[in-house]
């Protein structure tokens, strides 16, 4: 029996079996739906009126013709962070991973039978300087190995010689029209180049460009870039949408274990898809001119892009299935770019330390600091490196999503309407806050929940342990104030969640240092990585306990440092084979197995007095 289920402010009828779940039938409607907890009824973020009565769309079943009355998506106008601290203007060498280079094909000389393919490659290996030798044959192991040929300066033996040449993989699409095209326009052509192979060839000189990501587990961040001369062309964002599978990478390894990897990886790639043609869009650039795609993201978002194996990351020893970084074709991949584009993904540290933190590393080049240096990247994952002259240290925290909002009562994203900053007014005995966008609260984000935090600590309405002094709750907004007419309160239990997540991060710091044999007050600069480290105060985290105490007056934000990281792995070479030696050059700390981390997790549970 089919029944009429109809959704008053999308102005959508949808039909729906008897018994099915209302969340099912809101996306099949394709209405937003926030499912953090991954559909288990827990984190209360998809809750609907449902004939006006509040339910959970993932947990309420369809026995009836219904009217469902969303709310406006807690998502809406979400606050993704692009910017980074080492952005553009860090003066790096352009050495980009596609080239464009003008070549000129010899006529076959008579008596002679050098096929057209060959004579293709004889001519981008004239034209080619070292480095384009490096970009047109194959790669690190060729580049590492040229000797310099002192007749031809700026060339080499080995990039001159047939070895090489032969290694060239055979395109049969440009094998076909490279005779007639050098007819047409007398030997002289242009040829795109790339990861040891000619992706294209044309009579002029063609626009190229590229694509960086960063595929977060809340976010995706996508940069446009111009091939010639490395600047951004156009940036574009979104949600993650595998956030309907699960708010924390668990939640979505799990998902993948149990029904497969097919909807997960799909969803992710279309959604980089979207974003490459929002950005093409916007440049007025054709897609086939896009030659390459880099990505930067969690052990576990590598793993879902790809739809490889997570069972590794779920079961101990929580290693990653691959950890190398990979050039694959990017059509391989559902990417709709030039045919035999590239997909470049960036390598793995270890199971919970992925190429989102490589890309880091990439961007600030901390393995090179003179000073003992901590990057902290927070979010449902803390990854942290610790290090300084080329050793480092590198280890994973299981915060939880309380920092991006999920778990917490009123939590929501850092969206329109989140309460972003908190103060306690003690003359007129009320809170003071602000919220992104100006605009009437609908919850609080993770940067005012530890504002807050912060705040009952130092006013004395909360003790070292977490406990409210006066009731179970805070009203920080009352109903009248709010979007929705309800009171936006911290309950208890969301202290609890907020001192589990805190305790995480705390202890990895601790024990970092522990491992580097160093105190924590010998680390002399922090570097907070991710949108949620730009948008939280420092003080507060330190306050808290988050950031221990000693580091206050030493943080610094630095923005989305991994899309910065993704982009210089396109814009230079060097920094893209530089991110398979930072990923074995980083040691790992395996907190799990470690019977320290226990007795420091308790320790670090309780708030600094």
């Amino acid at each position: 029996m089919a029944f009429k289920v109809h959704f008053i402010r999308e102005g959508i009828t949808e039909n729906a079996a008897h018994g099915e779940l209302a969340a099912d039938v809101m996306r099949r409607a394709g209405i937003e739906l926030d499912e953090p907890c991954g559909g288990r009824g827990k984190c209360g973020k998809c809750a609907v009126l449902l004939n006006g009565e509040r339910v959970l769309a993932c947990q309420a079943r369809i026995e009836a013709d219904v009217e469902i009355e969303t709310y406006p998506p807690a998502n809406e106008n979400a606050q993704i962070l692009t910017d980074s601290a080492f952005s553009d203007a860090a003066g790096r060498e352009l050495r980009p991973v596609v080239v464009q280079k003008k070549i000129h094909m010899e006529k076959c000389p008579l008596g002679k039978s050098i096929s057209d393919w060959e004579r293709l490659v004889n001519a981008v290996y004239a034209a080619c300087d070292e480095d384009a030798v490096y970009t047109a044959c194959n790669g690190a192991a060729a580049y590492a190995g040229y000797e310099k040929d002192a007749a031809h300066p700026g060339k080499s033996v080995r990039g001159l010689t047939g070895r090489n040449k032969e290694s060239v993989p055979v395109n049969l699409r440009l094998a076909s029209k490279a005779g007639p095209l050098a007819t047409e326009h007398g030997g002289q052509l242009w040829a795109v180049l790339c990861a040891g192979e000619i992706l294209e060839i044309s009579g002029e000189q063609q626009d190229v460009y590229m694509a960086a990501f960063d595929i977060g587990t809340t976010t995706v961040a996508g940069f446009l870039l111009d091939a010639a001369d490395g600047r951004v062309c156009a940036e574009a964002s979104c949600l993650n949408p595998q956030v309907k599978y699960g708010g924390d990478v668990i939640s979505r390894a799990n998902e993948t274990l149990e029904h497969g990897g097919e909807a997960m990886a799909e969803c992710i790639r279309q959604a980089v898809d979207d974003l490459i043609g929002e950005m093409a869009e916007e440049s007025l650039v054709d897609r086939k001119q896009i030659y390459a795609v880099s990505i930067a993201g969690n052990t576990c978002m590598h793993h879902l892009f790809l739809n490889i194996n997570v069972d590794s990351l779920v079961h101990a020893p929580y290693a990653p299935t691959v950890s190398q970084k990979l050039i694959l074709p990017a059509a391989q991949v559902d990417l709709h770019i030039h045919q035999d584009g590239k997909l470049f993904m960036l390598p793995n540290i270890a199971g919970f330390v992925g190429a989102d933190t490589v890309a880091c590393l990439i961007a600030t080049d901390l393995a090179e600091q003179k000073d003992w240096t901590l990057l902290i990247d927070i979010g449902t994952n803390g990854e942290m490196v610790l290090g300084k002259d080329h050793r480092m240290v590198a280890c994973s925290t299981a915060a939880g999503p309380a920092f991006e909002g999920a778990g917490i009562s009123c939590g929501m994203r850092g969206a329109q309407g989140a309460i972003s900053k908190v103060a306690w007014n003690g003359e007129e005995q009320r809170w003071d806050y602000e919220t992104v966008g100006n605009t009437p609260p609908r919850g609080i984000c993770g940067s005012g929940l530890l504002d807050l935090a912060a705040q009952l600590l130092e006013s004395g309405q909360m003790d070292e342990t977490g406990a409210l002094e006066d009731d179970d709750q805070v009203v920080v907004a009352p109903g009248s104030d709010s979007a929705d007419g309800k009171d936006v309160t911290l309950l208890q239990k969301d202290i609890r969640q907020l001192q589990l997540a805190k305790s995480a991060i705390a202890s990895g710091v601790h024990l970092l240092a522990r491992k580097m044999e160093i105190e924590v007050d010998e680390i002399r600069q922090v570097w907070l990585a991710g949108a949620f480290g730009s948008f939280m105060s420092p003080e507060s985290a330190c306050r808290i306990g988050l950031i221990p105490q000693e580091l206050e007056g030493k943080v610094r934000a630095i923005g989305n440092a991994a899309g910065e990281g993704a982009k210089l792995a396109l814009r230079d070479r060097g920094c893209w084979e530089k991110a398979g030696a930072l990923a074995k050059e980083a040691d790992f700390l395996e907190l799990a197995t470690m019977r320290e981390f226990q007795d420091m997790f308790v320790d670090e549970l309780l708030f600094p007095e």
